[in-house]
């Protein structure tokens, strides 16, 4: 997949499009990609995800403690595991946002990007204020003789999938239920540092993760059964998200995973972690001992969840 930063765009005369910021590029999501395809395969025509960076909210300061689901560079990378052919993104400030849809539509999608077919999701809006819904995206199309495509609701039960509802369930601990509507393990890449090497003086040695991406959205803080894939191999483990406060560090929020049957030195290395499943909530430990019985309690557990776990991030 190409990438091109606005103005900058693919050198082609035509293109199926969707626009959208795709945080995560879930379930929802896919059945979106899969329309596009499908449509740009029908028409002879290559396919292309229009995004934005950054989010808008975080853009126009209306949520600047909002926390995303993927980095640009994993958005990248899902979308090419997708097979899209190209990535457009564009800078979005506040002019953008006050561009009205017919304006939109004709400046950026018709004449700068030459879109000839146009996917949408069911409730995708465009333009100022989302004024641009689907009946007013469907008569700019006859316009500018753009195909539109509406894609309907993709749910999983009663639960229509979305990125709101993906990080509702992280922030609950609901790692598993977030996992579905991805459609993949919840991965955090991050690069090992130096903690205070505390895991290793009662036989849980663990990688303290500085992650790559300062808007990554954390999990609730608490203990997951997860996998580490380090150059190219998949090792079970565990992982902690919370404070030190028994050891006299209340405000250190650490990122912690103990890799299991692994001792390598890996400090400085480049690591993801992938949750699984919840464990436990935070617990206060009120000695060393306490903590070190409790980590063989989360041991057992996370072998075990982790041994009926079907799908592994590299199948």
């Amino acid at each position: 997949m190409q990438v091109y930063q606005f103005p900058n765009t693919p050198p082609v005369s035509a293109l199926a499009a969707t626009t959208g910021f795709f945080d995560g590029v879930h379930c929802g999501h896919t059945a979106v990609l899969s329309t596009l395809k499908r449509v740009a395969s029908s028409g002879g025509l290559p396919s292309c995800v229009v995004t934005y960076e950054p989010h808008p909210r975080i853009a126009l300061g209306k949520d600047s403690g909002l926390r995303l689901l993927c980095s640009s560079h994993e958005k990248q990378q899902l979308l090419a595991a997708h097979g899209i052919d190209y990535m457009v993104v564009i800078p979005f400030t506040k002019t953008l946002a006050d561009t009205p849809p017919d304006s939109f539509f004709e400046e950026y999608l018709a004449r700068a990007l030459r879109v000839k077919a146009l996917v949408v999701g069911f409730d995708h809006n465009m333009g100022k204020n989302a004024l641009g819904d689907f009946e007013a995206i469907s008569a700019l199309g006859k316009k500018h003789h753009v195909a539109v495509h509406r894609v309907s609701p993709y749910a999983q039960g009663a639960v229509t999938v979305s990125s709101t509802k993906i990080r509702r369930a992280l922030q609950e601990g609901r790692v598993a239920a977030a996992n579905q509507m991805l459609g993949y393990p919840y991965p955090i890449s991050g690069v090992v540092r130096r903690g205070l090497s505390i895991g290793r003086t009662i036989g849980y040695p663990t990688a303290n993760i500085c992650p790559d991406f300062a808007l990554k959205m954390l999990p609730k803080d608490g203990a997951y059964a997860v996998q580490t894939l380090l150059n190219g191999a998949l090792y079970g483990g565990m992982l902690n998200i919370g404070t030190r406060s028994i050891f006299g560090h209340p405000d250190a929020l650490s990122v912690e995973a103990h890799i299991f049957d692994f001792s390598q030195d890996i400090y400085g290395r480049s690591i993801t972690v992938y949750f699984i499943d919840m464990l436990r909530d935070i617990k206060k430990m009120g000695s060393a001992d306490e903590l070190k019985n409790q980590l063989k309690k989360d041991e057992a557990e996370a072998r075990k969840i982790l041994s009926e776990y079907g799908k592994t991030p590299l199948s």
